[in-house]
């Protein structure tokens, strides 16, 4: 009993802090302007070594390093935060707009991508692990800068009530493409790195898989959810309801196809459109209050206990940041102008979208961190990438805010 004690006390511990800043931080972002998934995106940095751990390291020596049990529930709030994702999608709007969904992704991954490789490719060796490293560095600086946070867009769109209107399906959709394409970049560029050339029958062999899961689940899902919530209507439980069937469907998906070597996010946000059309609006709001009020704060603040912003304060480092930034959201803005020629957009919903698609979030910082463990990049340029993360994420909410003004409420896409 004490053993269990001394274990349970620390956890207890650290939970309570980072969910009492995360939701302070929050309040007050809500306050001055931002959404909440802000101050919660600042809580990891604030109680982690770059702010906290200066003036009162004991403290941060509660969450720092991150105790394996609040790893775990950082990682159950990332799934269940794509599940409700998946929940939000309109299906017949995704069908109805599949060609700007493509346009828009093609342009706001690669050409960021290409500008990204370009910056990589001509920074100074000083900045690099080691000279010969040059090709997977910059190929892993493009991943980085290439892609766009669902969980943060999901969020941001959910607090600014935006997530219903057209232009928040399409954002959603489009983030969920160019994530999906940055994985398997990164699964590419991962391979350069270790072995130094690309396995083509490693990338076809996931490219496969993914195939064939998504096709089952849209195939055969569909009727096993009916069942499920047919059961649950019958038993009529109180411990068997239509969110104990959204927590298992989620989980189980998510854990099959990270089972077959792909992405835990890909099947829980395919389990979100699965059970979206039976869930009760009772059964709904239960589980935003769970997701966002439990286990959300906990996945985007664990995101930076382990960031380290003290590198960047050089002269040079504070340039190369400058300039990873301005081509990290130029480039983003570029990509979705140039994808938006191929669609009848108008002008306010192309600036919604590109502010939108502009935050990185954590799933920035997952990128960074495997550099980081690799041996591709070092602590100075993984700092950099958290810092653009950081920033694309704290400028999103308060310019989307006032472009959705905008923007006519319930408007098809291409006549705002």
């Amino acid at each position: 009993m004490a053993v269990e004690s001394d274990l349970l006390l620390p956890f207890l511990a650290g939970m309570t802090l980072v969910l009492a800043v995360a939701h302070t931080l929050g309040i007050v972002s809500d306050r001055l302007g931002f959404a909440p998934v802000v101050g919660e995106l600042l809580t990891g940095l604030v109680l982690g070594p770059s702010v906290l751990g200066l003036v009162a390291p004991s403290v941060t020596a509660v969450v720092v390093p991150v105790p394996d049990r609040l790893a775990a529930l950082a990682s159950l709030g990332l799934i269940l935060l794509l599940v409700l994702a998946g929940t939000e999608v309109d299906v017949q709007t995704v069908r109805r707009y599949v060609r700007p969904t493509i346009a828009l992704a093609t342009g706001a991954s690669v050409v960021p991508f290409l500008l990204g490789f370009a910056l990589g490719w001509s920074l100074p060796a000083r900045f690099l692990v080691a000279p010969e490293q040059r090709l997977p560095f910059a190929l892993f600086l493009a991943t980085a800068l290439s892609i766009s946070a669902v969980p943060v867009a999901v969020r941001v769109l959910i607090d600014l009530d935006a997530m219903d209107r057209t232009v928040g399906q399409l954002t959603l959709t489009v983030a969920v493409v160019i994530d999906a394409a940055g994985w398997i970049a990164l699964t590419i560029v991962s391979d350069i790195a270790r072995v130094g050339q690309i396995d083509p029958l490693g990338v076809g062999r996931t490219l496969v898989v993914l195939g064939v899961f998504v096709g089952v689940a849209v195939g055969f899902g569909p009727r096993i959810v009916e069942t499920l919530f047919d059961v649950t209507a019958y038993v009529r439980s109180p411990v068997l309801t239509g969110f104990s069937i959204v927590i298992v469907v989620g989980l189980a998906m998510a854990g099959g196809s990270l089972a077959l070597g792909l992405e835990a996010v890909l099947g829980a946000f395919l389990a979100g459109v699965l059970v979206r059309n039976r869930l009760e609006t009772e059964t709904k709001r239960v589980f935003e209050m769970v997701t966002l009020g439990l286990f959300a704060p906990i996945f985007f603040a664990t995101a930076g206990l382990r960031v380290d912003l003290s590198g960047l304060f050089t002269l040079d480092t504070l340039l190369v940041a400058g300039v990873t930034l301005a081509v990290a959201v130029l480039g983003k803005a570029l990509g979705v102008v140039l994808g938006a020629i191929f669609t009848d957009l108008s002008r306010a919903e192309i600036v919604c979208l590109a502010i939108g698609l502009n935050a990185r979030g954590a799933m920035e910082l997952v990128v960074a961190a495997l550099g980081l463990a690799i041996g591709i990049l070092t602590p100075t340029i993984y700092a950099v990438v958290v810092l653009v993360a950081i920033v694309t994420s704290v400028m999103t909410p308060p310019l989307l805010r006032r472009a959705l003004v905008h923007l006519p409420d319930d408007v098809p896409l291409g006549t705002a």
